[in-house]
């Protein structure tokens, strides 16, 4: 069964030809840490300031989403993380 064709909701050519088009999601996963949803941020010291990076915690994709849980699940050396499901109209729904 092949899969349905996206939404497209804006496109756009850029100077090299690529095609940057914004789809229609139907859902997305957030990643939550004991229930409520959460952040990462990662600190670098560096020279003379310190550098802060955000990782991302929202994804379209749920095989993805439950990789990057089951990695900070490991770094973090707990069972506390994990995902609610987001639908278009911002319906939260617990898996």
């Amino acid at each position: 069964m092949a899969r349905p064709q996206p939404r497209i909701l804006l496109e756009q050519e850029q100077e090299d030809s690529t095609v940057w088009q914004v789809l229609e999601g139907d859902e997305t996963f957030l990643i939550t840490y004991k229930g409520r949803p959460a952040s990462i941020r990662v600190l670098s010291p560096g020279l003379g300031e310190d550098r802060k990076k955000y990782r991302r915690m929202s994804y379209t994709e749920l095989g993805t989403c439950v990789g990057q849980i089951k990695r900070l699940n490991a770094k973090f050396n707990t069972t506390d993380f994990d995902y609610i499901r987001v639908f278009r109209n911002l319906n939260v729904i617990q898996k």
